[in-house]
């Protein structure tokens, strides 16, 4: 597994700093830049709804109980499955929410993240499990160098092309400057890892 010194290594590497004589210190000035780079790069993955970004979880109903709590790692909902028969619930906003009258059981839900929790309507009247696809929550604020890097370290390469044209623009003061390095990282994500992402071929019936 790849950790944080690994990339800044490499961004050293890249910039022809490996005496570190531009950039003295790896904590205060190359440090924040990945943490940044990974914050970006997780919402390219999220926009791109890249497959390896994705987590899933398990989730039990309790009878007669209009809640599951959430999973602690949520940051962004992709759909919600009930597992006896693969249906898909359907995620509704304040306002539907408010207006369901009575719905079929376990036919919608409901995301509350100030109580960490998904409501269901109906009520499930006996366990169930479900299953939720989501973008988990990737937060580098608390990363040291040598904190792991995020997804098994797919994106540490195209993280430390951005830190290093970053860091050898550190002077320039035109924010087109940012934007294209910024675009030039997503463009790297996407064109690597869109390819993976699955899609499904209608099956084709009887001629």
């Amino acid at each position: 597994m790849s950790t944080v010194q690994n990339v800044i290594d490499d961004v050293r590497v890249e910039i022809n700093d490996v005496s570190k004589t531009r950039f003295p210190s790896d904590t205060t000035e190359i440090l924040p830049m990945i943490k940044q780079a990974i914050r970006r790069a997780n919402r390219i993955c999220q926009r791109g709804f890249l497959h390896f970004a994705k987590a899933t979880s398990s989730l039990t109903t309790v009878a007669d109980t209009a809640y599951v709590t959430m999973p602690s790692d949520l940051d962004v909902p992709i759909g919600v499955w009930r597992d006896a028969d693969s249906t898909k619930l359907t995620q509704v906003g304040e306002a539907d929410w408010n207006e369901l009258y009575y719905p079929d059981e376990l036919i919608f839900w409901f995301l509350d993240l100030i109580n960490s929790r998904i409501y269901l309507a109906g009520t499930p009247s006996s366990t169930e499990t479900l299953t939720i696809w989501y973008f988990p929550t990737v937060d580098p604020s608390a990363y040291a160098a040598s904190s792991s890097m995020p997804w098994s370290g797919r994106l540490d390469d195209i993280i430390a092309r951005y830190v290093a044209m970053r860091l050898q623009n550190v002077d320039e003061m035109t924010v087109a400057t940012d934007e294209n390095i910024l675009a030039d990282m997503e463009t790297s994500i996407l064109a690597a890892y869109a390819p993976q992402n699955p899609t499904l071929a209608s099956p084709r019936g009887w001629l």
